[in-house]
């Protein structure tokens, strides 16, 4: 009875090959929700899954989540994002589903329930880690995309090798067009120059330049791109890694074409030449050729099917002729008669045949030169003794079946070789004797360092970013993805803003980043953050960085967030000014200059008291000049009055009298109500229609207004 208040289990969780092998054995149908670690398991089926299960299933259904990236027989699904349900029955796989169709998932499980509980035989089950046929035909279309992919990728890179290549060619071939190289064999040295010189006297070509350069494959292929006679591939497999010597060669106007030129040249040095008579000789007689060619004896790898039949030996006919002897041995083991099933044989004819089988066997060992050093009684131990016999056959025709993995083959190398194309000559030339260009063709782009590929979790931006600005020229791109696995991830941002604005996340996302492995140092870095997934190696590296970040991969650039507070600041800051001035109404700054009025002369008279005191109508007198050392007067508090409208100096006005011959100070309330003096750099302006009041240090001395 179960335990009251206790909770079912719905789904049994697996995290290792133990309880794996244990969950298989369970009776009933097995439902398997395959998932990776950075994936999770389906949560959206769980309520489906759990009325079916109470509904029809019970004991009968099994549900289980595997994880794929610790069971071995699930690694096939490791870093799928795609949900995987595995159907096993009797620990055989019977059925397979991918995706998060709920109506398709019950409608199968339904199915394959009542098939199991009628126990109605499987025509056709797969082992667990066995790829079903969808698998197959999965696995299928993925290979030939993505052989596609290189195929483009490849085709597009050698396009833009030969465009570029043409481009370097044209420009040499219209700054040195008589100039050629020459390619001489690995059995010819630079200490044979002299030799190789003197035919050339004569055919009015100069050595500018010669080179001992170690050449490789790839630079030969590069060379043929335009060469209407390229070396044999046999020839360039060898020459590959081996050091050369190449002449430059400036080939006399006259002389005729360049390529006809060396060819000729070429075949001076390979012909047979004709000697004048000498001490030794009374007449011409010939002479070899300065260079010949060399034989190089190599083994190749036989293709699958392909029959080689070449010169042996004495000592591989003799061993081929003892193979042939074991073979004729061993047929006549094989078609030894068998006994008559209804003779009937006593005890002493059988022991007879026992013997003379057991000297047959022995005489056939002992041809074969093979010593078991067996002690045994062959009568009581007759199925052991038949054991070895077999095991002995077994490998003597193994050896005999097997065929050679490997042929040898001969290749002749040339002792020079001249292409016969002018261009293939400029490719030599940029190849080789870049320094002849240098005063035409522009250096060659930079190549791309080997990089590889590191993920991350999405969670670990802000502390990966920081390591990144340490070392930005390490990680010439990054993204954020939805898994690490290239053939499966989508671009989700090109840059940690977008990302961070972006409305949709998810803890499964991934930050992938391409690293140089120039230096180490970004690599060391960002291996303390835990990478999902690291390139195994550069050639790895270089084809998911092309699946992460194609050539039309555009890197969104970062905004510092220092920056972005800066620039909020500063527009908070204007916002603020403006409305300050708005609501404080600033007066404009003053013009460059004002013509000032002059100003009145100093007071004579002696200040009044202060209980005589200007009212407030009467308009200010003008400030006298003060003294050196006091403050400048304030605006409005100094400044002469203008006299009103149609009233002449002197005279009383409308709202008070004038000011008399000796100036009138201003009231000394007013002049402590006064704000500060104006700064040299940022004056006050004046009232218009009134003279400037004097910029003085001090403030002159207050008098009262009469």
């Amino acid at each position: 009875m179960a335990k009251k208040g206790g909770v079912q289990q719905l789904q049994a969780d697996l995290q290792n090959d133990v309880d794996f092998k244990k969950f298989l054995k369970r009776p009933g149908l097995l439902v398997l929700d395959v998932y990776s670690e950075w994936c999770g398991p389906c949560l959206g089926m769980v309520g489906g899954l759990r009325k079916i299960k109470l509904e029809m299933g019970g004991d009968n259904l099994q549900l289980a989540i595997c994880k794929s990236d610790t069971i071995t027989a699930l690694r096939r699904f490791h870093k799928r994002s795609e949900p995987t349900w595995l159907f096993v029955t009797g620990g055989r796989a019977v059925n397979i589903m991918f995706g998060t169709d709920v109506p398709k998932l019950m409608a199968l499980i339904n199915k394959e329930l009542e098939k199991t509980l009628q126990k109605a035989p499987r025509t056709v089950t797969y082992a667990v880690n066995e790829l079903q046929p969808i698998e197959v035909e999965q696995l299928r279309v993925k290979t030939e995309i993505t052989e596609r992919v290189q195929r483009i990728e490849r085709e597009v890179e050698h396009k833009k090798q030969t465009d570029y290549l043409t481009f370097v060619t044209d420009a040499i071939l219209a700054n040195l067009p008589d100039i050629g190289v020459t390619v001489f064999g690995p059995h010819v040295n630079r200490d044979m120059f002299k030799e190789l010189q003197e035919p050339a006297e004569a055919l009015k070509m100069q050595c500018k330049d010669r080179k001992v350069i170690q050449v490789t494959a790839e630079q030969f292929e590069s060379v043929n791109f335009a060469c209407n006679n390229p070396l044999p591939p046999d020839v360039i497999e060898q020459l590959d890694g081996k050091e050369l010597l190449m002449c430059f060669w400036k080939i006399d106007k006259g002389a005729g074409p360049v390529p006809n030129v060396l060819t000729a040249y070429a075949k001076e040095l390979t012909n047979e030449r004709v000697a004048p008579p000498n001490e030794e000789f009374n007449k011409e007689h010939p002479i070899p050729p300065i260079i010949a060619p060399m034989q190089i004896k190599f083994e190749v790898e036989l293709a699958e099917g392909e029959e080689w039949v070449e010169e042996i030996s004495s000592e591989e006919e003799a061993k081929k002729n003892k193979q042939e002897k074991i073979k004729s041995i061993i047929n006549v083991l094989q078609e030894a008669p068998a006994a008559d099933d209804n003779a009937d044989l006593d005890g002493e004819e059988e022991g007879s045949e026992e013997e003379t089988s057991e000297q047959d066997v022995r005489q056939s060992l002992a041809n074969l030169s093979i010593d078991l050093d067996l002690d045994l009684d062959f009568n009581d131990q007759v199925e052991e003794e038949e054991e070895v016999v077999e095991e002995v056959v077994e490998e003597v025709v193994e050896e005999v079946i097997v065929k050679p993995k490997f042929r040898t083959k001969t290749a002749e190398m040339p002792p020079i070789w001249v292409p016969n194309n002018r261009r293939t000559h400029a490719a030599l030339v940029y190849m080789f004797f870049r320094n002849q260009t240098t005063g035409f063709l522009p250096p060659d782009p930079t190549p791309e360092p080997p990089h590889v590929i590191m993920a991350f979790k999405a969670s670990k931006r802000q502390a990966v970013m920081n390591a990144i600005e340490r070392h930005r020229s390490d990680v010439p791109s990054y993204g954020y993805f939805t898994t690490d696995d290239p053939d499966e991830a989508t671009l989700l941002a090109s840059s940690t803003d977008r990302y961070n604005k972006s409305v949709e996340q998810s803890r499964s996302d991934m930050i992938v980043l391409k690293v140089s492995k120039v230096q180490s140092n970004m690599m060391l870095s960002l291996v303390e953050f835990a990478p999902t997934y690291v390139s195994p190696n550069v050639t790895a590296g270089r084809e998911e960085a092309l699946k992460f970040f194609p050539e039309d991969y555009k890197q969104q650039p970062e905004v510092p967030e220092k920056e972005e507070e800066d620039k909020t600041k500063k527009k908070k800051k204007s916002k603020k000014t403006e409305d300050t001035r708005e609501s404080h109404d600033v007066p404009e700054a003053p013009p460059e200059k004002v013509e000032a009025a002059e100003p009145p002369p100093p007071p004579q008279a002696e200040a009044p008291p202060p209980e005589a005191q200007a009212s407030a109508g009467e308009a200010p007198a003008p400030a006298a000049p003060p003294a050196e050392g006091e403050a400048a007067p304030a605006e409005g508090g100094t400044a002469a009055a203008a006299p009103a409208d149609g009233a002449e100096p002197g005279s009383e006005s409308a709202e008070g009298p004038a000011p008399t011959e000796a100036a009138e100070e201003a009231p000394t309330e007013a002049a402590e109500e006064a704000p500060p003096p104006a700064s040299e750099e940022d004056p006050q302006a004046p009232t218009e229609g009134t003279a400037p009041a004097p910029a003085t240090e001090a403030a002159p001395e207050v008098a009262a207004a009469e």
